[in-house]
């Protein structure tokens, strides 16, 4: 598959995050907890979940993730530090390199790969963890070949 990479700007975003170590296959109890917890402290979700691997990934391996939900700042503008287990965070604006993968995630290795070879032929470096937002999936009731995730990569000069 063929992807197409662009530099893209990401708008500043309150997150409620939900860190730790562990397997991928954790990845879906990790987002039912963080969705959870985000309701349970009567936050409202603005986005999709996002997930944030700060290592390669492969099956079966641990490694450190977040999985991340947008949530609405409060009427000040101010989020939470502590949302039970989680975290808030306030990300500011920035770019990333972008791409979009149609398809389960066990079949992205390509599309990772197009944001690193795009990385390395303008000559930066990531600048942070690969982050995968899940525009479309499971809980849409969509097949894992139609699930659409876009993967954003900061980068530096």
């Amino acid at each position: 598959m063929q992807y197409d990479v662009e530099v893209v700007r990401v708008p500043e975003q309150t997150l409620a995050v939900l860190g730790g170590r562990g397997a991928m296959g954790e990845i879906g109890g990790r987002m039912r907890r963080l969705r959870a917890i985000v309701a349970d402290a009567g936050l409202a979700a603005d986005g999709p979940l996002i997930g944030r691997f700060y290592e390669e990934t492969r099956d079966g391996e641990t490694l450190d993730f977040d999985v991340c939900l947008g949530v609405a700042p409060a009427a000040d503008g101010s989020i939470p530090d502590r949302i039970g287990e989680a975290r808030g965070e306030l990300v500011p604006a920035h770019h990333t390199l972008a791409t979009r993968h149609i398809g389960p995630r066990d079949q992205m290795d390509d599309a990772v790969a197009a944001l690193h070879e795009a990385m390395d032929a303008i000559g930066y470096r990531a600048a942070g963890p690969l982050w995968e937002v899940y525009v479309a999936g499971a809980a849409e009731g969509l097949e894992p070949a139609d699930f659409v995730t876009d993967l954003r990569l900061p980068y530096a000069r």
